[in-house]
């Protein structure tokens, strides 16, 4: 009888472990923002939730934000993923618009300890402003994808 109690709780445990979904685990969630527009042009690596708008249960993207309602410029984000460069996407839409939604990672997820680099530059869709000097950038590992 112990021996079965056992097995069974065994099972019941590895049911609970395996069904868990990632985004139980830790949020690695971050943003990077410029100094220059007081923080108003942001970009943000988001790693829990539900997953990113229209795109069902995956919960790593990208939003690019731009928080400033009285800006002429947009917002670049560049992503980067154990080093190795993703791409550029452009926010041109305006404060009153929603943040871009960009999912440049392969498979569409990070995995646990994968290095992930964030950079924001103001700019207009020809690119940053004031040659790039006023970009931030930011890199972190991920605990748990």
């Amino acid at each position: 009888m112990r021996r079965a109690l056992t097995i069974l709780s065994t099972v019941i445990l590895a049911t609970v472990v395996l069904a868990s979904p990632a985004r139980a685990g830790t949020n690695d969630s971050f943003q990077v923002c410029s100094q220059w527009t007081n923080n108003a042009s942001c970009v943000e690596f988001v790693d829990y939730g539900e997953g990113k708008p229209g795109g069902g249960k995956n919960d790593d993207y990208i939003l690019i934000h731009q928080y400033d309602p009285y800006a002429a410029y947009g917002v670049w984000g560049y992503a980067w993923l154990d080093g190795k460069y993703l791409g550029a996407k452009f926010n041109g839409s305006g404060y009153y618009a929603p943040a871009v939604v960009w999912d440049p990672f392969p498979g569409g997820n990070v995995k646990g300890g994968q290095y992930i680099g964030l950079k924001v530059c103001p700019g207009t869709s020809s690119g940053p402003i004031h040659n790039g000097q006023d970009c931030q950038e930011w890199s972190q590992y991920s605990k748990d994808g």
